[in-house]
Formats: structure tokens, C-alpha cells, sequence
């Protein structure tokens, strides 16, 4: 029984040694490019946008973390108090209010208002 000495693609024999050096060489091939891609990346500088985005995302997560820290029963003693002062007031007939349009209240998505 005969055994090729290589692999047969396209009608060429294609030995293990010749597949093991093409494999290298792409393989030098993709590390030059990944190393000649590092020197492309690009830096961040320091400038008034970026300044001026960071102070407001500061001072959102400041009023976040102050809402957050807000304890839950000063909320509950002064919804107790509102309405232990409502007790024995009568209460007037509210008439009812027609249902707002969606154009009367949009709310906007961020702090650019767009």
C-alpha cells in the first residue's frame, strides 16, 4: 500500500513541513500587524468639553447619592404628619381634571435636552 507523502489540494501535494511554515508566517504576519496597530491608538486630552461633561456627571451622581441616602421613615413621618393635620378638615370636592395631552408633557431624555 502506497501512503502519499502529503495532503492534495487542488491538485497539489502539500507536505505537514510546508503546512507548518505557512502557519508560522502567518502567524509573524498577524504580530506585526497587532504591534504596528498599538502605535495607532488614539489618547484623550484634556479640554472644556470633557471638563465640562465631568462636572455635570459629577453633580448628578452628588444629587443621586443625596436621594439615595435619604432615609425611608423621614419620608413616612411626613406623610404621617400631613395627614394626621388633614383629620377632622372637611374635604372639598376636587372637580376632575381632563386627561393631559402628550404634547403637554414631554420629558426630556438627558440633560442636553434633546
Amino acid at each position: 500500500m502506497y501512503v502519499e507523502p502529503g495532503i492534495s489540494i487542488a491538485g497539489h501535494v502539500v507536505t505537514s513541513l510546508q503546512l507548518l511554515i505557512a502557519g508560522a508566517l502567518l502567524l509573524c504576519v498577524a504580530a506585526i500587524l497587532m504591534e504596528y496597530r498599538r502605535d495607532l491608538k488614539a489618547t484623550l486630552r484634556q479640554s472644556g468639553v470633557t471638563d465640562r461633561l465631568a462636572e455635570d456627571l459629577g453633580r448628578i451622581a452628588s444629587a443621586l447619592e443625596r436621594i439615595a441616602n435619604q432615609p425611608a421613615d423621614s419620608a413616612i413621618r411626613e406623610a404621617g404628619r400631613k395627614s394626621a393635620a388633614t383629620i377632622g378638615t372637611p374635604v372639598e370636592k376636587t372637580p376632575e381634571a381632563e386627561p393631559a395631552s402628550e404634547e403637554a408633557h414631554r420629558v426630556a431624555y438627558s440633560i442636553f435636552g434633546r
